[in-house]
């Protein structure tokens, strides 16, 4: 434990030096309701070459933390990490919530300009500010299907697509987050589940041969394929 102690405050002590100039730097700290916390600092700097630069990152430290505030790099998590922009640049964003469902997300040491997505919603980072989140409780975030929804420095989103192809309903960037209801020519439903973003394929080789009505938004835009 004190090992790692160390190797964490000399890793910070790096990444504070002036050694590179910051396009965008910040301690980023996530703490839920009953005062739990974890704390991620991130930065962006021209000076610093792709992927891992040495002295400017440090491995999640899990002991004793029931909230996990990190960045995802190569399989490795890290609650210290600066890179350039190619690898900031929609990094994976993580958190594991503990019994909580309110959580408060606060910035400090901001340098430049930086922005993170949580939950779907973007935010961009300035000094002393305080948002107050709600997320699933007892969970690890992102979950399979909804990693778009979870970065540091997010790229705007694809833009929303709907097709028909190979027996497959191919939905991209799918802004709805009502169910994705398939319906026969009857009006009878076939199909009935959860949106997935940023990319979701439903497999309808199941299906006859005939006319489907897609329904989102709880039927408020509808959409018709032919099933050959």
């Amino acid at each position: 434990m004190k090992k790692i102690m160390i190797s964490l405050l000399m890793v910070a002590a790096t990444m504070s030096a002036m050694a590179v100039t910051y396009t965008g730097k910040a301690k980023l700290t996530l703490t839920s309701s009953d005062s739990k916390s974890c704390t991620l600092t991130i930065g962006e700097s021209g000076d610093l070459g792709a992927g891992l630069n040495p002295g400017y990152y440090a491995e999640l430290n899990t002991e004793g933390k029931e909230v996990w505030f990190f960045v995802e790099y190569g399989g490795v998590k890290y609650q210290q990490f600066a890179s350039n922009a190619a690898t900031m640049e929609d990094l994976q964003l993580g958190i594991k919530t503990n019994a909580s469902t309110s959580y408060t997300l606060t910035a400090a040491s901001v340098v430049g300009t930086l922005k993170i997505r949580i939950n779907g919603v973007e935010y961009n980072i300035t000094e002393g500010m305080s948002e107050v989140i709600t997320l699933p409780a007892s969970s690890t975030l992102p979950a399979v299907g909804d990693e778009a929804n979870y970065k540091v420095q997010p790229t705007a989103p694809a833009d929303f697509e709907i097709c028909f192809r190979d027996n497959e309903l191919q939905i991209t960037a799918n802004p709805y987050a009502e169910n994705v209801v398939v319906k026969d020519e009857n009006g009878t439903k076939v199909v009935d589940v959860a949106p997935v973003t940023p990319y979701q394929a439903i497999d309808l080789s199941a299906l006859a041969a005939g006319r489907y009505t897609v329904e989102l938004a709880d039927g408020e835009r509808k959409f018709i394929i032919v099933k050959q």
